[in-house]
């Protein structure tokens, strides 16, 4: 069986999986949570977060049976040698999907916001090139790059205070307004949010102290839960309970409030910081996709199987030109099946396990 040299620290291993869960979505967060439940939504984050520290957990230890093995010797361990590689190829074929729509999705703000006069395939060229260096140099440079980026994380919520300058309490108050059902409803939305935790499968066997696994899940979900509820209340407290159900993209809107005396346009240079935190996003899903299909199928020659990869996205993007609509579409769909995924990968491998044991012993006796 395959297995992986370790060469991923504690820090990196926890940014990874916040920069996997910190993602495109949380531009519209604050706007999909007040059309579900009001302002009193932002008690769910604190719920989803609690879920997927949970799951991840879960995760963490059901890789501690088989710890160094790959991706696909993993899930053929527990599900067998048919089942173990249908499941991989799958969630191969969900980890492109999801981050080519990341990709497209960032495109898009970048012509709708930036560049209105560029093409969308000339921009998808430009974001391919680094992303190919990305994903060739493995797990250990997208995690370096993932650590290099994190004080840009720091810096974009600290310049998030210069928005409170005209903020209203009051759209916050009281915090429970209707009472804890519509929160509780709430709570599979927010979970979409945490989607990207079973990556912690793919990247366990390549963290160096990996006893250190399950305090390092606890912290990134912290990280990520903190960072959700600071943007959503902001948005919140900015925003009346009726203008943030009308705002498409209220992350986006309320980086044109910070203004600086000898700075114009700042909006437009911390959107492009911003862009370059979900850059992380869709090079680590490609990259989770590319791994899968390449142990699964044993290819030698990486390189090749990135080119083809990028190749088809930029055909496809010609046969099927990305828009706000259609995108937001697939992203909703991704979403959905990223939670069938999240759910239901523990629940088959604890079946799988089960299975595994009662069949040793059935022939140990």
């Amino acid at each position: 069986m395959n297995r992986i040299k370790s060469n991923v620290t504690s820090f990196q291993f926890i940014l990874m999986i916040f920069g996997i869960q910190f993602g495109i979505g949380v531009l519209s967060l604050p706007r999909e949570l007040a059309i579900k439940s009001g302002t009193s939504s932002w008690i769910a984050i604190i719920f989803g977060g609690m879920i997927s520290t949970l799951i991840s957990i879960l995760f963490v230890k059901l890789r501690e049976k088989a710890p160094t093995l790959n991706y696909v010797n993993f899930f053929r361990f527990y599900l067998g040698n048919v089942i173990g590689s249908i499941t991989v190829f799958i969630q191969a074929i969900y980890f492109l999907y999801a981050g080519y729509l990341v990709l497209t999705r960032t495109i898009l703000y970048i012509q709708g916001y930036i560049l209105q006069e560029a093409k969308v395939y000339v921009l998808l060229i430009l974001f391919l090139i680094p992303t190919y260096q990305l994903l060739t140099g493995g797990l250990h440079l997208i995690a370096k790059y993932v650590e290099a980026i994190f004080p840009i994380v720091v810096f974009s919520d600290f310049m998030l205070f210069f928005t409170l300058k005209d903020i209203d309490l009051n759209f916050i108050l009281p915090i429970i307004k209707d009472g804890w059902m519509p929160i509780f409803k709430t709570i599979p939305t927010t979970t979409m949010s945490f989607l990207g935790i079973e990556l912690i499968l793919i990247y366990y066997p390549y963290l160096k102290s990996k006893h250190q696994a399950i305090k390092g899940v606890i912290i990134a979900n912290v990280l990520t839960t903190f960072t959700y509820l600071f943007i959503t209340i902001i948005c919140f407290i900015i925003y009346s309970p009726y203008e943030i159900k009308l705002i498409f993209e209220p992350v986006i809107d309320i980086l044109s409030v910070i203004e600086f005396q000898y700075v114009e346009r700042l909006d437009f240079v911390l959107f492009s910081l911003f862009l370059m935190l979900i850059s992380k996003t869709w090079v680590t899903y490609l990259w989770a996709g590319m791994n899968g299909i390449s142990e699964l199928f044993k290819f030698k020659q990486l390189t090749i199987a990135d080119s083809i990869l990028f190749i088809v996205i930029i055909i496809s993007t010609f046969i099927y030109i990305p828009t706000f609509t259609n995108t937001n579409n697939h992203l909703h769909i991704i979403a959905i099946s990223g939670v069938y995924i999240l759910i239901g990968i523990p629940i088959l491998l604890l079946i799988g396990g089960l299975l595994k044991n009662r069949l040793s012993k059935v022939k140990n006796n």
